[in-house]
């Protein structure tokens, strides 16, 4: 995913919501009059997708606007949320003040509120939310990044597990930074450990294809192995993932990681789903199933003339 190296992306089944509708002149985002925000969610990054928003289409005063948000994705735990609500935001704005609907333009706005909650994302989460289902990406350079949309179709892709191991206290931020900075200190070996990432990502790739149940929780478990020696899991989300390794199974943090506290969702796999409840139960975590390869951002009920983008 980073330094040169493919990632394999896919959407998961939960869902942003955000609706435009208008307001009366209140505010409550710093000098903008007339822009109302209902969102549990913390505001900052919402107003930052306003800002940029505005800055591309040069455009000063938003009309009197109330932006709803209602979300299924947990802020802060490794699962595109930043960039899922960033997409959602500026996707809403588009079709609403605009009446446009671009989905490149989208990510490439997406990506520029990306930098402000990871400083130097890879722009694979944008990616993921915005086009949706199975891509095949790799970045080489600001300027080369790869993008391919997969048949999924042509692929066997099981029900996985999410096991929150709690929120990282740690920002995602500061998580690519010291895996940055980790690539400076010993830049052979984090060679060699993206090297091994690349072989299983592609393992990955040709055992979803088969259907090979066998050689997904192979694949997984390196990449659960490279994350771990890059020291971006902490203490209890490793418990877990040794115990759903010795049932049999499989499993890896979703995001950046933290060490700290939490390290966010862990993605597990095993052909008996019901082992992976059981060791989520005796950690005293939650756990859910989640489809992978969902559709990304899109419209929903344009006809009624709903300004409602689920994501």
């Amino acid at each position: 995913m980073v330094y040169g190296k493919p990632a394999l992306l896919a959407v998961i089944d939960r869902r942003i919501y955000v609706k435009c509708q208008s307001a009366s002149r209140r505010t409550n985002v710093k000098g903008q009059k007339g822009i109302k925000i209902i969102s549990s969610q913390n505001t900052y990054l919402i107003e930052r997708a306003i800002s940029v928003f505005q800055k591309y289409y040069a455009i000063r005063d938003i009309p009197p606007i109330e932006i709803s948000v209602i979300s299924e994705v947990p802020p802060g735990s490794g699962l595109g949320s930043s960039a899922a609500l960033s997409a959602a935001i500026i996707g809403a704005l588009m079709k609403y003040i605009k009446n446009e609907w671009d989905l490149k333009c989208i990510n490439d706005l997406v990506f520029e509120v990306e930098k402000t909650a990871h400083g130097h994302p890879s722009g694979a989460d944008n990616c993921a939310v915005i086009y949706g289902g199975l891509l095949w990406f790799r970045k080489e350079s600001e300027e080369l990044k790869l993008i391919s949309s997969l048949p999924q179709k042509s692929y066997k892709i099981p029900t996985f597990i999410l096991i929150d191991s709690g929120r990282p206290k740690e920002t995602t931020k500061k998580m690519v930074e010291a895996v940055a900075l980790l690539f400076q200190k010993k830049r052979k070996d984090m060679e060699a450990i993206m090297s091994s990432q690349e072989n299983g990502t592609k393992r990955l790739l040709l055992a979803l294809r088969d259907g090979n149940h066998k050689e997904i929780v192979n694949s997984i478990k390196i990449g659960s192995a490279n994350l771990q020696k890059m020291g971006v899991v902490g203490t209890n989300a490793l418990k877990i993932i040794r115990e759903v390794e010795r049932a049999g199974g499989a499993a890896k943090i979703s995001g950046a990681g933290g060490v700290k506290k939490g390290s966010g969702f862990i993605m597990c796999f095993h052909d008996k789903s019901d082992r992976i409840k059981r060791i989520a139960n005796k950690f005293g975590v939650s756990s859910s199933p989640v489809i992978l390869g969902g559709e990304g951002i899109r419209i929903e009920n344009e006809e009624k003339k709903i300004r409602l983008i689920k994501l």
